[in-house]
């Protein structure tokens, strides 16, 4: 990881402590499946896919900031890309191909504990230096099924809000949970 001292990259702890409070909604997919919280005055939509290997999903939006930036979460469903039954091969799988087909700069990976659940996790931000950039942690949590996983995504423009709208991203992804795993 490189960085300058003066603008020292925040990780996923850092995100996750960083002290912000907002009202939420809690929203679930129509049969059930999964339900996680979204900030109160964001918009968010079932997805219909048309890969295969998504199975169900749901994007949600913020409205767009002064500059039309906005901030996105993502929760899906899916069958293995790349035919792996287990959460830590389905890992080393996205990590083979964000070395292969991303030209982003990898800021962190690692296995973390998403609400008492074993999970990856990926973070990713664009590496050119543009003000209003994409920064991206995204995380893989097993669902009940074996070679089925779930892909939990925030990703936020880098602007000068970053640090409190990855902050409010991940606590909303903190809230996911999968209602059929028993």
């Amino acid at each position: 990881m490189t960085a300058s001292c003066s603008n020292r990259q925040y990780t996923l702890d850092n995100y996750a402590n960083y002290p912000v409070k907002i009202a939420k909604q809690k929203i679930e997919y129509p049969n059930g499946d999964f339900s996680f919280s979204i900030p109160i005055n964001w918009e968010w939509k079932v997805e219909n896919y048309e890969h295969e290997n998504i199975l169900s999903g749901i994007d949600a939006s913020s409205k767009p900031d002064k500059d039309g930036f906005v901030d996105l979460l993502s929760v899906q469903k899916i069958k293995s890309f790349g035919n792996k039954t287990d959460l830590k091969s389905e890992f080393e799988y996205y990590i083979e191909l964000l070395e292969t087909n991303w030209d982003a700069e990898v800021v962190e990976t690692g296995k973390t504990d998403l609400l008492n659940q074993d999970a990856y996790f990926l973070h990713t931000k664009s590496d050119t230096g543009t003000y209003d950039e994409i920064e991206t942690i995204s995380f893989v949590v097993e669902s009940e099924t074996k070679g089925v996983f779930y892909n939990l995504t925030a990703s936020a423009s880098q602007t000068d809000d970053l640090k409190k709208n990855m902050a409010i991203l991940i606590q909303c992804l903190r809230t996911f949970k999968s209602n059929n795993s028993g």
